[in-house]
């Protein structure tokens, strides 16, 4: 991914003082520090990652990128990029590779690590720690050799698939969005659901369907995972139904799209100022974005409110709705 340069990035020097400090440079951060550029408040953006883009960059850089207004056929990688363009054009302070390990108070502003001040801070970190959600009742799990890649979750490269077998489970918009884009580069797909319903938004459906017509795509429902085995880095999956009835399939990779564990690692101390978490998510005013600190905002998908959705739309109203309400206190 090209990363903007020049005089347009300000690399953000230790000890240093500014209006707003954005915590993380996913889509929530970047499209915040837009809104505080055009707005024409002093920023950062801090992120312990060299490369801004956040899930976007890190988990799944060449899916593409479905819902957002304006783009019909865009990679996450691609839209990262000119979002980065776009949202850095007013010369906001940037430091990345950057750590945060605690947030205090002194007086009426925030600090940071004993190295930045800021008199707002915006939480923009995303789902914190991840581990992909797997069913530890599946036998087999514990023989296989996760230097292979035979067993995978929803991080990975397309080109990886490409020719291949492949054996997805899951039900919803990631594991749709990925047959989607692997089938028509890779040998087979199977997809294994283990209710009757698909959970994803329902236009998707006429993909799925097209896809089965094709023959390159095979669809069973009703059953789980049941086994696994692995040989010379191919393997055999297992599915069972309520009846226990079995259908098995052989591929390269098998790849579960149940979606991930996640832990708030966002929180920098910040319980000792009376920061409120709910089931490891921040907790916010949705008129406002602020969190149960004065100052203290929290966008994306870090943060939980009635109705909240996790994607990449409700980014760009949170951060707009931030921005907003901390000009409005300047």
């Amino acid at each position: 991914m090209m990363v903007p340069h020049g005089s347009r990035l300000l690399q953000l020097s230790v000890y240093s003082d500014v209006n707003v400090a954005i915590l993380g440079a996913g889509v929530a951060g970047l499209y915040a520090s837009y809104c505080c550029g055009i707005s024409a408040i002093d920023c950062a953006i801090i992120d312990s990652s060299m490369i801004p883009g956040g899930q976007c960059s890190s988990l799944y850089p060449d899916k593409k990128v479905y819902g957002v207004p304006g783009f019909c056929n865009i990679t996450s990688r691609e839209f990262i990029g000119k979002l980065t363009d776009q949202c850095f054009s007013f010369g906001c302070k940037k430091l990345f590779g950057y750590t945060i390990s605690n947030i205090s108070k002194d007086a009426e502003l925030f600090v940071i690590n004993n190295d930045i001040k800021a008199k707002y801070i915006i939480i923009a970190t995303g789902i914190g720690n991840t581990l992909p959600r797997i069913p530890q009742t599946i036998e087999g799990l514990d023989t296989l050799d996760p230097s292979t890649g035979f067993l995978q979750h929803y991080c990975m490269k397309i080109d990886t698939y490409k020719g291949k077998e492949i054996v997805i489970a899951g039900g919803g918009d990631s594991a749709v969005d990925f047959v989607i884009d692997i089938t028509p580069i890779a040998k087979k797909v199977t997809l294994i659901h283990r209710r009757a319903e698909f959970t994803c938004e329902r236009a998707k459906l006429n993909d799925l369907a097209n896809l089965e017509k094709s023959g390159r795509l095979v669809v069973v429902t009703e059953h789980s995972i049941s086994k696994l085995e692995e040989k010379n880095g191919k393997g055999t999956i297992t599915a069972k139904d309520k009846n226990a009835n079995e259908v098995s399939f052989d591929a390269n990779h098998v790849v579960f799209c149940y979606g991930f564990i996640t832990s708030c690692n966002a929180t920098f101390g910040l319980e000792s100022l009376g920061l409120q978490i709910d089931n490891n998510l921040i907790k916010v005013n949705l008129n406002t974005m602020e969190t149960s600190i004065e100052n203290c905002y929290a966008i994306g998908d870090v943060v939980t409110y009635e109705n909240k959705k996790k994607n990449i739309v409700p980014c760009f109203f949170e951060a707009d709705r931030v921005v907003r309400m901390i000009k409005n206190k300047e």
